[in-house]
Order: structure tokens, then C-alpha cells, then sequence
């Protein structure tokens, strides 16, 4: 629950700042808040007893620590995989006839013909002129009103 705006003071530093008051797990204490000079999360509004904090800074630096590492494990991972897409393309081209490569090359320029070609029929042209009656337009579609009426 939110209880409005909180002095808080960090232990590491000693920094003070103004910050939000928010419940922690329907106690009566506060969640630690950044510490904006130091970032530390050791910090615990202005006249509490530090012993009553220190469970739930550690108990919040070892989540931030597993997510970090979980970050770290995906991030790794991704790499390995892309790593190993480019051992197995290089690989494959290594064994490729002469041929075999042209029509390789032939098949991505054709594909990249058709990414070109799509990115040029969804942006609407200047020149188009839509004249017709009550129908949905894309933004930046340019209409040509009727002089006659």
C-alpha cells in the first residue's frame, strides 16, 4: 500500500532523500528504496532500527543476484546458439559447389527483392490520390477533394 512520501536514509553511503512510502508484505515496514547517489539498496526510512533490515536487504539482493545470473545464463546461451548458426552456414558453404553458391546467392537477392518490394507497397506514395467515399485512409494519405462541388 502506498503511504505518501518518506525521508529515507542509506546505510552505505549516507546519503537522505525524499522517496515513496510503499508497504513491505503488509508489515510496517517500508520497501528499501535506490539510493540515487550510491544505488545501493540498503537504505530504510529516517529513525528505524537497522537490525529489522537487514533480513529484507538480503533477501532482496540475493533476488536481484539470481536474476542477474538468470540474465546473464540467457544471455550466454543466445550467443552460444548464434555462435553455432554461424558454424553450421559457414560449414555448409564450405561444401558447396560453385552452383550450389550462385543459386544461393540468387535465392537471397530475390528474397531481398521481395522485402523491398512489400516496404514499398505498405507506405502509401505521395502521388496517390484517394477519391473514393466514406472508407478507412492510412495516416499521411493524401485526399484530393472534388473542385466541381
Amino acid at each position: 500500500m502506498y503511504r505518501g512520501l518518506t525521508t529515507f536514509e542509506c546505510t552505505n553511503c549516507g546519503h537522505t532523500f525524499k522517496s515513496h512510502n510503499i508497504e513491505y508484505k503488509m508489515t510496517v515496514l517500508s520497501v528499501p528504496q535506490r539510493c540515487p547517489q550510491c544505488g545501493s539498496i540498503r537504505t530504510m526510512p529516517i529513525n528505524e532500527v537497522e537490525s529489522t533490515y537487514k533480513p529484507l536487504w538480503e533477501e532482496m539482493e540475493k533476488t536481484e543476484k539470481a536474476k542477474e545470473e538468470k540474465r546473464l545464463r540467457a544471455e550466454a546461451k543466445r550467443e552460444a546458439e548464434e555462435e553455432s548458426q554461424k558454424k553450421k552456414q559457414a560449414k555448409k558453404r564450405k561444401h558447396m559447389s560453385r552452383g550450389q553458391k550462385e543459386k544461393l546467392a540468387k535465392q537471397r537477392e530475390k528474397k531481398a527483392a521481395k522485402r523491398n518490394k512489400r516496404q514499398q507497397l505498405a507506405e502509401p506514395k505521395k502521388e496517390e490520390i484517394v477519391t473514393l467515399g466514406a472508407t478507412w485512409f492510412p495516416p499521411g494519405t493524401p485526399l484530393k477533394m472534388d473542385e466541381e462541388l
